[in-house]
């Protein structure tokens, strides 16, 4: 058996749901007793009635450790390249799909029999193995077979991967089940229904397989040889890749995808400041901002942030938004750089520092309790200059 262990399909998602699933079927695993039959029975996918709380539950039940270790590998390698494409909630949901329709139809298709049953998720992924050969045909797999007591570990094209087993499960299926239901037949049903939901993915736009399709491969029409409609990513060389330069070119898929999920990311934040968690807010704010410079608060966010640290009683993490503020938004900052000297004052010590923010504010566009209150600073910082009192050393 050849066992997947790694794959080199671009992956511009984490594979969330492929090791969430893994996780999934482990504990179900557990669950059941490790596999005992009797508890298993529940599960089992039962010829001969429709329930479809089994065409779930058989996803997730196994028969024993080398049934659930095998499915694991399998998963794992096509499930890296499917979420790779798809990220992990529409991966989990086209996994999903793919299982019950799968069982359903098995269920009608045996109704007239009463015996009998089908458990375990190789049906879904055997589906995912299809998928990936609509997708990715000549991306690799990496993967490892045990021979004579010797390991092998060695890459092989997903097209030859997916066509020798499907091969040998037809032969099985014809030859070994005399066409009947067995494992092959099960597994074969998977394998169409994925073949079918990766086809219509492809032909409705919904994934982006970059000219590199299992259509595009049997019409010699990919990668150098692509038409001249292949868009290519903005770090490609399309000379290199295609023998021309008349290419275009579309922004870079991975920076892309990168772009969406950290305006999630400070969406999150955002409502994580307007619900009052400013402390949260701000240190989920510094982690985005070390993984992406170009991830911003507006002016109001930035604003009522660094006020609401400052109610927190956190002034080193407020001074850091006041002076962002200060520095993004200085026509529009009086009341900020008021805010900031009396960090400055009562917080560092710096009394010269603080009247040195005061002198650039426009008492104009102080509201008169701003005012007051910048007075009172200004005064208690030149009471302490007047005292002698020195700036401290910036803990910065």
């Amino acid at each position: 058996m050849l066992i997947p262990i790694g794959t080199d399909a671009p992956l511009y998602h984490y594979p969330i749901t492929t090791i969430g699933l893994i996780v999934a079927n482990v504990v179900c695993f557990i669950v059941t007793g490790f596999g005992a039959e009797e508890s298993l029975e529940p599960w089992v996918l039962h010829f001969g009635s429709i329930n479809p709380i089994e065409w779930l539950s058989t996803m997730f039940a196994h028969a024993g450790f080398s049934h659930l270790i095998g499915n694991m590998f399998f998963l794992w390698g096509f499930g890296l390249v499917i979420e790779g494409k798809l990220g992990w909630w529409r991966m989990l949901m086209l996994y999903l799909a793919i299982g019950i329709s799968q069982a359903a139809l098995i269920q009608l298709i045996m109704l007239p029999w009463d015996r009998g049953g089908a458990v375990g998720a190789s049906s879904a992924i055997m589906g995912l193995m299809a998928i990936s050969l609509v997708w990715a045909p000549k991306n690799e797999l990496k993967v490892f077979m045990i021979l004579f007591f010797r390991v092998f570990v060695f890459d092989i094209t997903i097209m030859w991967y997916a066509c020798f087993y499907l091969i040998w499960e037809v032969i099985s299926w014809t030859l070994l089940d005399d066409m009947g239901m067995g494992t092959s037949a099960l597994h074969l049903s998977g394998a169409l229904i994925g073949f079918g939901a990766g086809f219509v993915y492809l032909k409705k736009g919904w994934v982006d397989c970059e000219n590199w399709d299992l259509f595009r491969v049997l019409s010699g029409k990919y990668g150098r040889y692509a038409d001249p409609s292949t868009t290519v990513s903005s770090y490609a060389n399309p000379e290199l890749m295609f023998g021309k330069t008349d290419v275009s070119v579309k922004e870079d898929v991975r920076e892309s995808n990168r772009s969406k999920r950290n305006s999630k990311r400070l969406n999150r934040i955002n409502e994580m400041i307007d619900g009052g968690d400013f402390i949260g807010a701000s240190e989920a704010m510094l982690t985005l901002s070390m993984e992406d410079s170009d991830s911003q608060f507006d002016e109001s966010r930035l604003k009522k942030l660094a006020g609401g640290l400052l109610r927190a009683n956190m002034p080193d993490d407020a001074e850091i938004y006041l002076e962002e503020y200060v520095e993004r938004f200085p026509d529009n900052a009086a009341w900020v750089r008021v805010q900031l000297a009396q960090v400055l004052l009562v917080h560092h010590k710096r009394p010269s520092a603080a009247l040195t923010e005061l002198k650039q504010v426009r008492v104009s566009e102080l509201t008169e309790e701003q005012h007051t209150t910048a007075n009172k600073i200004a005064a208690a910082a030149k009471k302490q200059v007047n005292a002698g009192v020195r700036d401290a050393e910036s803990e910065w």
